[in-house]
């Protein structure tokens, strides 16, 4: 968000900070119906995409227009990525704002389904926009929260797991921390655009990086763990192995081996025995808010 809703800075700073942080892409998703500095900011909803689009080719970085219809529970809050125009959704009927969204080919996610009061409820609205296909993923991770109840949704539902800072100030300010800290989701797109985006979230084709936390169905999580992950056996003993785990991207990995934990760091290699028949389970991984991805260890290789 920026000044155009309840953010606190300029549309164009957003996208440099999102540059900052390395990401190729950022959504602008101002409110439609919450706007505190309407008083002095006039203009319309898509004034804001306007001025960061402005700066998206010096940024380096994807600029992705969308707009958040804000409405109390049981709707609560959707985002509305991919839209040609946000001002269609300033309409009394949420239901409406929707559909007039969709008629633009957005991609709709129900955000943050455990604010403000923690209990990551899915009501009847939610169960039908789903039905309808008006609900393409969920908001896992919010800021400083994540929803594990969630993530359950995600994968009952066939829906795309999403990851958001929901940013609204500064964002070193916000999270005094290392830039690549942040949640992000990560989006496994053919290419490296708008268009490249969107078929891939449509197509559910996404993890949510959250810390060294990462969310995602299983398909996507071992496709992401074998894209970073390689391994040679250096030698075999008694059905065991010393092996040599290469990590090829920033990520850290912690995994569970015959009952021992074991941290593979980013751009690290690490050794560790293993039996040749061991299945690793990737505890900073879930699926559901109770299952982890589990894979075979010599499907590394």
């Amino acid at each position: 968000h920026t000044i155009f809703s309840d953010g606190t800075i300029m549309p164009e700073e957003r996208v440099w900070e999102g540059s900052r942080r390395g990401l190729d892409a950022i959504a602008i998703t101002e409110h439609i119906e919450f706007r505190p500095h309407d008083s002095f900011i006039k203009a319309d909803h898509n004034e804001s995409y306007k001025i960061a689009k402005g700066v998206e080719k010096s940024a380096n970085i994807i600029v992705i227009p969308g707009a958040e219809i804000t409405r109390d529970k049981p709707l609560g809050h959707l985002n509305t990525l991919f839209l040609k125009d946000a001002n269609a959704l300033d309409v009394e009927d949420p239901l409406i704002a929707i559909d007039n969204a969709l008629k633009q080919g957005a991609f709709i996610m129900w955000n943050h389904p455990g604010w403000p009061n923690d209990t990551s409820t899915i009501y009847k609205v939610h169960e039908e926009l789903i039905r309808q296909k008006k609900i393409h993923g969920i908001e896992l991770v919010n800021g400083f929260e994540y929803y594990p109840k969630a993530f359950n949704y995600c994968k009952d539902y066939g829906l795309t797991y999403m990851g958001n800072t929901d940013i609204h100030g500064v964002y070193r300010q916000t999270y005094r921390t290392d830039i690549q800290s942040g949640p992000m989701t990560v989006v496994f797109a053919k290419e490296r655009s708008e268009e490249g985006v969107k078929e891939a979230l449509f197509a559910g084709r996404s993890v949510v990086k959250f810390g060294d936390i990462l969310i995602g169905s299983e398909k996507n999580l071992t496709a992401l763990v074998k894209a970073c992950l390689t391994y040679e056996v250096k030698n075999t003993h008694d059905n065991q192995a010393l092996v040599k785990v290469m990590n090829k991207s920033t990520l850290n990995f912690e995994i569970l081996l015959d009952n021992k934990s074991v941290t593979i760091l980013g751009n690290a290699t690490t050794e560790f025995k293993v039996r040749l028949n061991d299945k690793a389970k990737f505890t900073n991984t879930y699926i559901t808010d109770n299952s982890q991805l589990v894979i075979d260890v010599s499907s590394l290789r």
